[in-house]
């Protein structure tokens, strides 16, 4: 294994910042956590690899550092190496001695570019697959993205790609497994909660700058928005429309994000100065707020004792220097559901505190 472009390191610190309404009991859930100061990332250059459907890489019998988050071995990394590892090793003899499992050889000389895992949704898209993308930016004329067939229907991948007509695709049949002769993996961050304040920054400016060439408009006043996930088929509020009602108390526009176009939510989020909603990926439009803005994050009560949970959101507020608040809610207790996707139960009276402190100076 060589490496195409040598791995560089992260120096742009991030200024911790406590929650806005910080409660002693809450310590050991914000503590600082600087690890991303530690990371370094390049692109590997690898011949005769094999990748599974999920983008994991197996290299002389072994996981190819990098091609995914979570598979170290630290209590961090929740043991997820050995799982996968075993999965992809499965797979990749099957694929070679076997029949059950179908599998394509890309023999040819040209250089394949592997950008996903196994973890992926809109905010793995983001905060994963395309700082990659952006790692390799240079190279995408030389380069065939290996494009997973279950893509084709996900607007905000086919959207983003749009970005980068000179990057060609293959595309992958869905549960197909590759031998690959050339692929080019750009190493991804190790862990999902982890935020790298320069990715953060070149995904911003990869969006703003296309916002700015496409959408001419005059520039609005900062909005003030909460995120309802009343579509949703889980982990909505029991009491959807007090909630609407109260928001709009304090000036929130209620939105659905599944209404909008990937750019509309963006375009809407660049103007976005105070932003709420339930815990979930609807968050990761903080990712495109205006900085020093202020977040309220609308958290099951079980994240408070659930160690696997590592408030993102709060670490991503931290690197764009945006405010942020917390309200836990509690749960409609459904056993038949993990408790992440059970249904909350609003707290109106907490929640309203928290709008208070939010946008008492905005």
């Amino acid at each position: 294994m060589s490496y195409l472009i040598e791995p560089r390191s992260f120096s742009q610190k991030i200024t911790h910042r406590p929650p806005i309404n910080m409660r002693p009991e809450w310590e050991h859930l914000f503590r600082p956590d600087d690890k991303y100061l530690s990371v370094k990332l390049g692109v590997r250059q690898l011949s005769n690899a094999f990748v599974n459907h999920y983008g994991l890489v197996i290299k002389n019998g072994l996981l190819v550092p990098g091609c995914a988050p979570n598979i170290g071995f630290s209590n961090y990394d929740d043991g997820f190496y050995f799982e996968h590892w075993r999965k992809a090793m499965e797979q990749m003899l099957v694929s070679r001695f076997g029949k059950s499992i179908p599998s394509i050889r890309l023999d040819d000389d040209r250089k394949y570019l592997v950008i996903h895992s196994p973890w992926f949704s809109n905010y793995f898209w983001i905060t994963e697959c395309i700082p990659r993308l952006l790692a390799v930016k240079h190279l995408l004329p030389e380069l065939v993205l290996l494009y997973p067939e279950s893509w084709k229907n996900i607007t905000y991948v086919n959207d983003t790609l749009s970005l980068f007509p000179e990057l060609e695709r293959v595309v992958i049949p869905q549960d197909h497994q590759m031998f690959v002769k050339n692929l080019i993996m750009p190493e991804v961050k190790p862990w999902t909660p982890m935020f790298i304040p320069e990715h953060v920054f070149e995904v911003r400016k990869l969006f703003f700058d296309h916002l700015n060439k496409s959408i001419q408009k005059a520039p609005s006043s900062p909005k003030r928005v909460y995120i309802s996930r009343k579509k949703a088929k889980r982990r909505k509020f029991t009491d959807e429309a007090s909630v609407e009602r109260l928001m709009e108390e304090f000036g929130f526009e209620t939105v659905c994000m599944e209404e909008l176009t990937f750019f509309d939510q963006v375009s809407l989020m660049s103007t976005t100065e105070s932003l709420a909603s339930i815990t979930g990926a609807g968050l990761i439009n903080v990712w495109f707020m205006m900085e020093n803005g202020g977040v309220l994050d609308l958290a099951n009560e079980e994240y408070e004792y659930k160690d696997k949970y590592k408030f993102h959101y709060f670490k991503l507020c931290n690197a764009l220097s945006i405010d942020y608040a917390l309200s836990f809610q509690k749960n409609t207790s459904d056993q038949q559901l993990a408790y992440f996707n059970r249904d909350l139960i609003p707290d109106l009276n907490s929640i309203k505190s928290c709008l208070e402190l939010l946008t008492e100076n905005k």
